[in-house]
This record gives C-alpha cells, structure tokens and sequence, in this order.
C-alpha cells in the first residue's frame, strides 16, 4: 500500500461508524470523562478546553487514546483511521468525536488545536509536516521518522511553525528514570562509567492475525522494510534515546548484525539485531534486541567504577562495587536482592522529599498514572504554555539517527562512523 492511498479515504459520519459496533464496544473498555481545563491564554479563556484529533487507531493508538481521554481540559473531536474496526473502537473510546477515513479532511478543520499521530513509521513526517501546516501542534509517536532526512525535515518544520513537536519517548518523563539520571549524572553512583548494556527482549512473531490476506501489510506493516525499520525502529529507539540521554552524548561509531534467522513467515525485517555502539571516552554499549527469548525481558545497565545502575520505567536497582565507598545515605535505603547480591532501590519519591525547598526540578511519584498519560498530559500542557516538551525534535532526530545508522551497519557489514552532519537539522 503507497503513501498516497493510505489514509485516503473519504470522511463517514459518525452514525455510518456506530451502526454494527456493539461487538467493538464488548472488547474496548469505557475510560473516565474528559474534564475542562486551561487553554492557551493568548487565544482562547482559561474555561475553554483544547480540542485534539487523533489520526491512527490501532492498538497503539487506542492506547495512546484512552490516556488521552483521561487528561484534564482536552476534547477529543476527531478519530481517523482508514480500517473501520480501528475507527470503530475508537469512537467508543470518544464517542463524541467525528469519524473520519482521510487524515487531510481532519487537519481542515479550524477547530481542532493538536493531533495525536500514531500511524505506520513511513507515515509519521508527510503527516506530521501537513498537520503543523494547518497550523496543529503535533504529538507523533516514535520512531521520529522512516528516513534520517524526513526527521530533519519534521524538526525543520516545527522550527519555521513554532507548533509544539513531541515524540513518544516517554521514558523521558518517567519519574524512575528522572531519578536515576540524576543519581548517574549528579551524585555520581556509580563513578566514571565505562560500559552499557541494553536489551529487550521477546518471544513471539510479532505477527497480528488478518481477517483477509489483503490486509496482511496494512495490519502487519511492522514487519515489512517498505513501511517498518524493526526492532530498532519500534523498540530499540526507545533504550537508545535512553543512552544518548544518560550519557549527555552522542556515538561516534557503531557495528551492528542482525538476520532473519527464526520467523521464515514472509517478513523482511530483522528477528534479532546485536549492536555495539562506541560513545566518546571509550565508553561502549552493547545492545541486543531478540524475539525468541524474554528472559530478563528489558532494561538499561550502566556500569562505572564505583557502581552498577540497572534502569527500567517499572524499578531501578544500584549495585555498589566492593572497593567503592559507602554512599552517606546507603544504609537508610531500601535494599533488595538480585542474583545473590545486594542492590539499592531507588526511590524517585524519597529524593524528591530530601530535596524539598532546594530548587531542583520536582519529580512526578504518582506511580498510579502511567508513563503514556504522564506524556500526553505533558504534551497538552505544552500546548498550553508554549514549553519544551522532554522529547523534543531535537532529541528525538538523535534516537532516530544513532537506530537507523545501526540498521545501515547491520545490512552493509561495515563499521559506520558518526559525524555532527548527521544530527544537525
């Protein structure tokens, strides 16, 4: 399926969609009502909500949705999506919003201030350039984009726009992960660090079943190279923006191998990819992303002369080194045990206490709220006030060039060498 055809389909009132969705309705769970809150002050009063559009409604886009919905002063009054079991649910999701099969009729409308885009990856510039266009802040999900260039050209645009870009890297709100880049950057945990290791990894196909075989790249494009660049692109990008953030650097080589080596279904993509990145000072990071195995599922370690940091959004674990000093604050922590060894937990929350009345940035405890409404809720606060959101353009072109330098690696054999160029906008 082209570019051009997806999305392409006429707009379908809203009756059209709801007649026949009860059994839609059976699988999708009602979330709380949406409530009013401040708008941009310089265009509309401080009772008048913000109007959003969602465009892609998939699963991750329903789940992107039904966070959405949650947020304080934001209206959800347009769904788009070209496959009518998607539009369907998601008009159960929203039952107040327009339905909507061609994303371009969405984006005319004058009333709506911002789009949430959860598409294909091939998808994510060409309508994410057109919505900041018609004059939408855009939130889009990762990867950034396809192609190096069209990233830059997604940056560009928000440059010339001034519209509010966020991508969806949401560990960069995620109050553990706040937490320990401090830990790693600020009280220096763990010394000088040396060494990374990242995974995630899966067992299974990665394959969704299709009701009919013409379906089959619409619903499974994640697994074809024309519309998906894999595991780098659809996790990989997520651990990575990790890295370059916790290292307050960029790489300046990588080596990478990856196959089709376990699902001989049709795919084009990789089942697994091993990437060794090599960050300035000498610092590596390996890097592997499978999906026949799950044991110890995912994380971040970072490893430095003084200590281990082992990083996830559920729980992050310190580990000290014999020769290190005891930290002034160790034996009040909270302890657990891994492989026979004792970490430290961190607590976002108690750092936040001791820090009270200091000055530094606060951050979020609410464990209750999940990491993709802390996102969104940041996005529409954006929208609001004009901030930089966490995962800004910038950022987000760095996680998208260092993935899909490692994909080039991996397919040609060769060692590929970093240069600024390629992360300039």
């Amino acid at each position: 399926m082209s570019r051009n055809n997806l999305f392409s389909r006429e707009y379908l009132t809203r009756r059209d969609f709801l007649k026949g969705s009860a059994a839609a309705a059976a699988s999708v769970a009602v979330f709380g009502a949406q409530r009013a809150q401040a708008e941009e002050p310089a265009q509309k009063s401080l009772e008048e909500p913000i109007r959003a559009g969602i465009i892609g409604t998939g699963a991750q886009g329903t789940f992107l949705l039904s966070n959405a919905v949650k947020v304080p002063g934001v209206e959800i009054v347009a769904c788009c999506d070209i496959y009518e079991p998607h539009l369907e649910k998601s008009l159960i999701l929203a039952p107040d919003a327009e339905p909507y099969q061609d994303y371009r009729r969405l984006l005319d409308r004058k009333d709506i201030q911002a789009v949430i885009i959860a598409t294909p990856l091939h998808l994510h510039a060409q309508m994410s350039i057109d919505a900041m266009d018609a004059g939408k802040h855009v939130f889009c999900e990762k990867m950034m984009a396809y192609s190096i260039e069209q990233a830059k050209a997604m940056a560009r645009k928000q440059r010339e726009t001034g519209k509010v870009l966020q991508l969806g890297h949401q560990r960069r709100v995620n109050s553990t992960y706040r937490h320990a880049y401090r830990m790693l950057n600020v009280d220096k945990v763990c010394g000088r660090v040396t060494q990374v290791r990242a995974q995630w990894h899966r067992n299974g196909s990665w394959r969704r079943a299709v009701p009919d075989k013409s379906l089959e790249k619409q619903l499974n494009w994640r697994l074809y190279r024309e519309y998906s660049q894999g595991l780098m692109a659809e996790l990989g990008s997520h651990q990575i923006d990790a890295v370059n953030w916790f290292l307050n650097a960029l790489p300046v080589s990588v080596m990478a191998s990856g196959g089709i080596d376990y699902w001989k279904d049709g795919r084009t993509v990789y089942d697994n990819i091993s990437v060794i990145y090599e960050y300035p000072g000498g610092i590596r990071c390996t890097y592997t992303c499978i999906t026949t195995n799950e044991h110890e599922a995912y994380y971040e370690m970072y490893m430095g002369d003084e200590g281990t940091l082992v990083v996830t959004p559920e729980k992050g674990l310190l580990f000290r080194e014999p020769k290190a000093e005891q930290l002034v604050w160790a034996p009040m922590a909270h302890k657990d045990e891994s492989k026979g060894k004792e970490a430290i937990v961190l607590d976002a929350g108690a750092t936040r206490r001791a820090r009270e009345g200091t000055g530094q940035e606060e951050i979020r405890t609410d464990a209750s709220q999940d990491d993709y409404y802390v996102e969104l809720e940041e996005f529409f606060q954006s929208v609001r006030t004009g901030k930089k959101p966490a995962s800004d353009p910038e950022s987000a072109l760095q996680s998208c060039v260092t993935c899909l330098m490692a994909n080039n690696a991996a397919q040609t054999g060769r060692k590929i060498q970093f240069n600024e160029k390629m992360f300039q906008i």
